[in-house]
């Protein structure tokens, strides 16, 4: 449990340094489902890919059946 645990603050982690917001920010969102907080502190490139894939589902079910989509789902699904 603490292996998750540890492997989920470290995602936190790198998500808080890539967007520039508090982890505890990013966690809360994350639990609340806020896609569009988390979407505020993106530049308007990365912005515009995130809501590129967003919008076209073929492209989000892509993202979403991709390896690294999967380890991440089964993570904070708790597998």
């Amino acid at each position: 449990m603490a292996d998750k645990f540890s492997e989920k603050n470290e995602i936190f982690e790198s998500l808080s340094r890539g967007l520039n917001m508090p982890s505890e920010e990013i966690e809360s969102s994350y639990r609340a489902g806020d896609v569009n907080n988390l979407m505020k502190n993106l530049d308007g490139d990365k912005a515009k890919q995130v809501e590129s894939v967003l919008s076209d589902p073929d492209k989000a079910r892509e993202l979403l059946e991709s390896p690294e989509a999967q380890a991440l789902l089964k993570l904070f699904n708790g597998q």
